[in-house]
């Protein structure tokens, strides 16, 4: 009968933020639905304007637009009979989220979060790099088992893996500016890989 020995491990792996995500709001009325959505339109540029002097003009994104009968809305923005509404997206370095967002709210946007995030490919090798340790940890705890019986460990037969992500916190609403001067200063962002391993023993 073969034996095995099962063992579970994890570590993990830190790094600074690179990239800042500003999600905002602008919203208008109208007493029609072309009204209200023109009149969005013209907001949404005279947002998009100010923040193209802080980011290039490509990391200003439309991720949303729709038009709402106020009657169908759940606390409205507006008093007009239609509710026209866009989200935008800005890409930016977490050094520069701080003045997104006071362009963006001088310009008469809501912010609705900011998010800071690692490059994909740093969080590609973070995880490889966790990954590796957290198996070579899990042999160490089998090689203690199989010791402790006078056994050897021997090949890994199977792994099972779990990734998180941590920290890559958001700020809301309100709290952008209920912060202090710690408000855009993230904190690092862990990347964290466990493992459980099924070693034979020899």
């Amino acid at each position: 009968m073969e034996r095995t020995v099962t063992t579970e491990a994890t570590a993990r792996r830190e790094t600074a933020p690179e990239l800042a995500r500003v999600d905002l709001t602008v919203t208008a009325g109208g007493e029609s639905a072309a009204t209200a959505r023109a009149a969005v339109d013209d907001r949404a540029a005279s947002v998009r304007e100010p923040l193209t002097t802080v980011v290039d003009a490509a990391d200003v994104r439309t991720t949303g637009q729709r038009i709402e009968s106020t009657g169908e809305v759940f606390d409205p923005r507006v008093d007009d009979a239609f509710q026209a509404t866009v989200e935008l997206t800005v890409d930016c370095v977490p050094e520069t989220a701080e003045d997104v967002v006071v362009a963006a709210t001088d310009a008469g946007a809501t912010v609705d979060r900011v998010e800071w995030h690692p490059h994909e490919s740093v969080c590609r090798r973070l995880h490889d790099d966790a990954l590796e340790a957290a198996t070579e940890r899990a042999r160490e705890k089998a090689e203690r088992v199989a010791a402790a019986e006078g056994l050897a460990v021997g090949s890994l037969r199977e792994a099972t893996t779990t990734d998180s992500v941590g920290g890559m916190q958001s700020i809301v609403d309100e709290a952008l500016f209920d912060g202090g001067d710690t408000a855009f200063q993230p904190t690092p962002i862990t990347v964290a890989a466990s493992v459980e391993c099924v070693f034979d023993l020899e």
